[in-house]
């Protein structure tokens, strides 16, 4: 009984030792950090269509389809969940995934004219998402990999948000100037 309590136990000891990325504990309280946040707003998102509460916060008022709250609420679930796996791959891809949609969040603040300082809080995950990725593989990989997933996050953020600028023909961009005269309009209309 003893001889296999102790080979159980020295089993385990290869195990944790074999990818020190398992056993980093810096590695592993960033995506404890990553996976708290990221259930408390899959709840929030998942449950926006009842209480309007993401839309409300971020003074969304229509640029997001209506479908995409709920759906990344369901994406970051996963991603919380996914963020323990025992599989390199899988914790790789849970991070690729957190830095594409954080830097889609600080396109979304960018592009809807919010304060400069509310793309402050998701570029922490961006940079939680580096670091988990470079102490898994090198800062190159984690570097590149955040370069592509922000090309990959303009991108959507340039499909999916719908700004107060586009006008209503066909989805062209205004100029600085029309923007202007178009608030300038809604004030005076709302008057």
């Amino acid at each position: 009984f003893f001889f296999e309590i102790e080979s159980n136990h020295h089993h385990c000891h290869d195990l944790m030792t074999s990818n020190t990325a398992t056993t980093n504990p810096i590695d592993f309280a960033l995506r404890v950090c990553e996976s708290i946040a990221f259930s408390l707003h899959a709840i929030l998102g998942i449950t926006d269509p009842w209480t309007g509460c993401v839309r409300s916060a971020f003074h969304d008022d229509g640029a997001m389809p209506r479908w995409f709250w709920p759906a990344a609420g369901v994406l970051l679930a996963v991603v919380a969940a996914a963020n323990f796996s025992k599989s390199d791959e899988v914790v790789l891809a849970a991070q690729a995934y957190i830095a594409a949609f954080h830097f889609g969040a600080m396109f979304y603040h960018t592009r809807l004219g919010h304060h400069p300082a509310s793309a402050c809080a998701p570029f922490v995950f961006v940079i939680f998402a580096v670091a988990v990725t470079s102490i898994r593989t090198n800062i190159g990989v984690g570097l590149i990999g955040a370069m592509i997933c922000a090309g990959i996050a303009h991108l959507l953020s340039r499909i999916l948000i719908n700004t107060p600028s586009r006008s209503a023909e066909g989805g062209s961009l205004l100029s600085d100037n029309e923007r202007a005269a178009a608030s300038a309009s809604q004030v005076e209309g709302s008057n």
